[in-house]
């Protein structure tokens, strides 16, 4: 009977063992998968003084992710740490081109896919405000990190790999993109593209792998047009309420904002289908 049991034992070790190195394997590859997407010349110039090119880039949600030099973004057990990396260091080692294919399509220097970064969102970034968001990432200067170390998957996050629950956005971003040339003089819709429809759909919630965000139009019709402004301008809910996430990017990208921009934002969310 004893040797029964030491032969269930060793068999059902061995079944775990092959398991686990079957999910780091399958990880892996996942992690390592490259996309077929050129880092075509991107030429465009911005001609707007050096404080407006910022501006744009931050209500494009640059600073909400990375902040000054660095950022953890999750840090969950079992999970892994999710860390968003220096601009400040990470930029210098991309071409221009690169830069706006890692943006736009979510596709790495050495081609490989980047996950929770919206490209989805950004291939709708016209191509006056990526030559914004370029000048200004170009402009800032170096800092040490703020964290220590990159990026690590826990055994939760590996299987999420394994499994392919772990969306990555150049899955979704097509290879041939036709931006618009310009920044339109009303960016309500453009602003729910490029930024609000990453967490948000307009009628109904959204879930996403770390929270669930309420339908954008009965919200935006439940505030006050001052209410709306300090929502953005501050993060904070009707009340003063903290909203997590929505709080930390109002207070890094969502603040830069004009009370126009506010307006026409407030405006589309709160239009009739």
């Amino acid at each position: 009977m004893k040797r029964i049991l030491k032969i269930v034992l060793a068999a059902l070790v061995a079944i775990c063992l092959i398991a686990v190195v079957g999910i780091y394997a399958l990880s892996e590859m996942r992690l390592s998968r490259t996309y077929n997407v050129a880092a075509a010349d991107f030429t465009v110039k911005t001609t707007l003084p050096p404080e407006e090119a910022e501006r744009r880039a931050r209500t494009l949600m640059c600073g909400g992710c990375h902040h000054d030099a660095g950022n953890v973004l999750i840090d969950g057990p079992g999970l892994g740490r999710i860390v968003a990396p220096n601009l400040t260091r990470f930029a210098p080692m991309y071409s221009d081109a690169e830069l706006v294919r890692l943006i736009r399509h979510g596709v790495k220097k050495d081609g490989t896919g980047v996950f929770i970064m919206p490209a989805g969102n950004f291939a709708n970034i016209t191509e006056d405000d990526m030559a914004a968001i370029l000048a200004w990432v170009r402009s800032l200067k170096p800092l040490p990190d703020a964290v220590d170390g990159a990026t690590q998957w826990g055994p939760l996050g590996r299987i999420g790999l394994a499994l392919g629950k772990v969306p990555f956005e150049a899955d979704i971003v097509p290879a041939d993109l036709t931006p618009a040339a310009t920044r339109p003089a009303d960016i309500g819709e453009y602003a729910f593209r490029t930024d609000c429809s990453h967490c948000h759909n307009l009628d109904t919630a959204k879930q996403s792998e770390a929270f669930l965000a309420p339908a954008l139009r009965p919200l935006a019709q439940s505030y006050s047009a001052a209410d709306f402004k300090t929502l953005l301008r501050t993060g904070k809910g009707v009340g003063g309420r903290d909203l997590g996430v929505m709080t930390q990017v109002s207070l890094w990208d969502f603040r830069y904002f004009t009370d126009a921009e506010i307006e026409q934002i407030q405006a589309y969310l709160t239009r009739q289908p």
